[in-house]
């Protein structure tokens, strides 16, 4: 449909040009009773944050919507990272520069009893227990003045197209070359922890803690 460039052909520009709404739109993906998320057009719905609270921090991107991350944590490690990452909700999957997936990948298997650790990092999708799944460590992005968390369930992902079998988990962090740019997209696996608001007027992208029982249910 067109959120992000703001060009005559975007459709929400057009809405914004005409005067129907101010130029905010939001964001949340998760499956409720009547959709698979919810679309806010014009503003932030209170309802669809925990308790209504979303942090703001700067949308530093030309072109694309960014966010400077700081660092990474896996754990608890902390890989610096210091540049941007594009926000995309048609990327499905967390992309890194190749030098912070060689590191993750590093401090990750560095724990030996993390079951096909190396496997997982290394393009395949392999059978895991629940219990095995649980065992990997958070992930988290530093950004300027809030943080984005990922369990292990949002990146070990079940019933990926590259799995050979429905019970396979695929590992949901790829390698991001030069896409973009810089090579860091942040896509859904990220975004459908949060209510996310693309304040275009104060040039500004807001991360409330997403409310499940409302995303997708209004």
């Amino acid at each position: 449909m067109g959120f992000t460039m703001g060009t005559k052909k975007n459709v929400f520009a057009s809405l914004v040009a005409a005067g129907k709404c101010p130029n905010v739109w939001s964001i949340c993906m998760h499956p409720g009773s009547t959709s698979n998320g919810t679309l806010t057009i014009g503003g932030a719905d209170p309802r669809l944050s925990i308790g209504g609270k979303v942090d703001y921090v700067p949308d530093v991107g030309m072109g694309f919507h960014s966010v400077k991350v700081d660092s990474m944590v896996l754990g608890n490690a902390s890989l610096s990272i210091g540049g941007s990452a594009i926000l995309d909700t048609g990327t499905n999957v967390l992309l890194v520069p190749t030098s912070a997936m060689t590191a993750l990948q590093s401090s990750m298997c560095a724990d030996s009893s993390l079951a096909h650790c190396n496997d997982l990092w290394g393009d395949k999708c392999v059978d895991l227990t629940e219990a095995q799944v649980a065992a990997f460590p958070p992930l988290a992005l530093q950004l300027d003045g809030t943080k984005l968390e990922m369990t292990s369930k949002d990146y070990l992902l079940l019933g990926s197209p590259l799995a050979a079998s429905a019970g396979q988990y695929c590992l949901g962090i790829r390698d991001g070359g030069s896409a973009g740019g810089s090579g860091f997209i942040i896509g859904d696996t990220t975004m459908r922890n949060y209510y996310l608001v693309f304040d275009l007027e104060e040039k500004k992208i807001g991360w409330g803690k997403v409310n499940q029982e409302q995303c997708g249910s209004i």
